[in-house]
């Protein structure tokens, strides 16, 4: 039986940090939260699953962004650089893009000023 090489991805490492917003309802626990500048949200049953959503929306944004070839000036225009060239689009790619969150007492805190 022939081996069956799997792509592995490549990965890119950012040099950024982005900051996430969370926090947990009272009444079942889970948790939510946003990231303003990028302007995405996660959700999650437990704090584990809230942190692999934001992940999960941050690198969909980034494949979608290298997809469309504007990932080199969002990066640009974020001030975010990578320890290396950018893959071709269509390369499978992990991005390492390390994230902190603040965690707020309540969800009312998570609302966008102005909304």
């Amino acid at each position: 039986m022939p081996c069956v090489s799997k792509r592995q991805p490549v990965v890119v490492h950012i040099q950024a940090t982005v900051p996430w917003e969370a926090a947990q309802a009272p009444l079942d626990g889970h948790w939510f939260g946003v990231c303003r500048p990028l302007n995405l949200n996660a959700v999650g049953d437990t704090w584990a699953e809230f942190q692999e959503c934001a992940n999960e929306a941050i690198q969909l944004l980034l494949e979608d962004l290298l997809s469309t070839g504007e990932l080199e000036a969002y990066l640009h225009s974020n001030g975010w650089r990578t320890t290396a060239a950018l893959p071709a689009p269509g390369t499978k790619v992990r991005f390492d893009l390390p994230i902190t969150v603040q965690r707020k007492s309540r969800l009312d805190k998570l609302v966008a000023v102005g909304a």
